[in-house]
This record gives C-alpha cells, sequence and structure tokens, in this order.
C-alpha cells in the first residue's frame, strides 16, 4: 500500500554532488525527462552498493526453476561488463538455457536451439541480476527517461519507488521501443539497496500481450567493497518462476566480448 508521503528522505540530497557517478542536471521539459529526485535515489543507490564499479562481474550459484507442473534445477553463472553487455547462463537437468545481451541486441538459447528475438524483446533481455550494474547503467545512459513515482511500502518495508526507460532520443529511428524498455525499482528508504524489479516482456505493438516480471533482491553481501544479493527470486506472469541463490562472486576479471557473442 502505497504512503501518502511523496517526498524523499533529506539524507538523498547528499548524493546529487556524490563524486563517483555522473553529475547532471534536470530541466522541466527536457528531453529526455530526468527528474532530479529520480537522479538522487540513483545516486544514493549507487553509492550504497560500491565506491567505485566495477568493470565487470561474474557470479555463479544454484537455480531453480517452475513452470507450472515442472520443476528443473542446476547451476546459473551470471555476467555483466561496461555498461551495456549482460549473460546469464544456466546448466540444468533438462539441459542449457541462456539470455545474452549485447549493445541492444540479444540471444536466447534453449537446448540446442538458439534465437535472435525481435527488438521488442531485445530490450528486456538485459539481465537485472546484478542491481548495481541497473542503475548505474541507467545514469549513465543520457536517453534513460527517469522518474521519481513515490514513497511507499513494500512487503512491511518503507522504499522508494522509481520509473526509467530508455527514450532512445539520440536514436530516432528506435523510439518506438521506448515503452518495451521500462523498468520500475524500488529502493529501500533505509539502507538504499534496491529490493525489487519489475518489468514487462512484450514482443509486439497491438493486442500483443505484456507479460509482468518481477525480480526481488535479498541477503546482500559485500564481496570486495561491492554489495550483490545473494538470493534472487523471480516471478513470471504474478507466478514464482526462479529461486536463485549465488555461492561466489568476482569482479574485474577481464572478461572479453568473446562471453557475450549474439551472432
Amino acid at each position: 500500500m502505497r504512503s501518502l508521503s511523496t517526498h524523499v528522505p533529506v539524507f538523498v540530497s547528499f548524493f546529487l554532488v556524490f563524486s563517483g557517478f555522473p553529475q547532471e542536471t534536470a530541466t522541466k521539459g527536457t528531453q529526455p525527462g530526468r527528474d532530479l529526485q529520480a537522479i538522487a535515489m540513483l545516486r544514493q543507490s549507487a553509492a550504497a552498493m560500491a565506491q567505485s564499479v566495477p568493470s565487470d562481474s561474474s557470479a555463479t550459484g544454484t537455480v531453480t526453476i517452475v513452470e507450472g507442473s515442472s520443476t528443473d534445477s542446476g547451476t546459473i553463472r551470471i555476467l555483466t561488463r561496461g555498461a551495456e553487455e549482460t549473460a546469464e547462463m544456466m546448466s540444468l537437468v533438462s539441459g542449457q538455457r541462456a539470455i545474452i545481451y549485447s549493445h541492444g541486441d540479444a540471444k536466447e538459447v534453449t537446448g540446442t536451439q538458439s534465437t535472435n528475438p525481435p527488438l521488442e524483446l531485445s530490450v528486456s533481455d538485459e539481465c537485472p541480476d546484478f542491481p548495481l550494474f541497473v542503475v548505474t547503467s541507467m545514469l549513465n545512459n543520457p536517453d534513460e527517461a527517469l522518474r521519481y513515482v513515490g514513497s511507499e511500502i513494500l512487503s512491511g518495508v518503507s522504499v522508494q519507488h522509481v520509473q526509467a526507460w530508455n527514450s532512445f532520443a539520440s536514436r530516432p529511428r528506435l523510439q518506438k521501443l521506448a515503452p518495451f524498455s521500462t523498468k520500475d525499482i524500488w529502493f529501500d528508504t533505509s539502507s538504499g539497496l534496491p529490493l525489487k524489479i519489475a518489468y514487462s516482456r512484450r514482443a509486439a505493438v497491438g493486442a500483443e500481450p505484456a507479460i509482468p516480471v518481477e525480480v526481488f533482491f535479498s541477503n546482500y553481501t559485500s564481496v570486495l567493497g561491492v554489495q550483490y544479493p545473494f538470493q534472487i527470486n523471480k516471478s513470471f506472469n504474478g507466478t514464482p518462476w526462479q529461486t536463485i541463490a549465488i555461492q561466489k562472486v568476482s569482479f574485474n576479471t577481464g572478461l572479453t566480448e568473446a562471453e557475450f557473442q549474439i551472432e
């Protein structure tokens, strides 16, 4: 239930001048819209997660997937590199699965089948599992529109709600994809850590149904000064879907483009 307050806590204002992340101004009426409260919340969260952003990350753990009456399990590897490359690779009892995202394009793998999804789906294929990557990517992308929604209560915890989407302002031919890129993030008011990311997957405009995905983060653990959620729970279309337990995380390991090939 949303509370009546729509004000960011006073401590957030400090992060408007936090030197470790890009400094920006937001002017009413400019495109894309990047309101100051949203920028402040993202900076506060980034600062809570790390003093500096690693160039790449590699996390491994276990995953359980529930799809209808079927349950599958195995291991998972989550990779990020720079601001626009992610990979989520699973070795399951039923076979291999992967979603690889690189600079706006994506590849989805199930077993021996590999497909390049339409751009409408590609924009939602960027892996959300490492929240620091998500937050800093939003801050660093000048086309990213940011809106502070308000103060809310999430599972009994006070949170700050921010909505973001890629306006593609610098790429007019892709601006039709902007509605497909919307993400909502809820940040713990006390710690600044992201607790939930929500978005929808929709393959085309018109009557094509939108399938909601929710990602919940908990058990944040400091690894080399970076906060990483060691428990990740996902729902698909309102139903519990994936349970991920992280076991090991490494940063700045020298990942290359080869890890994120989509051809």
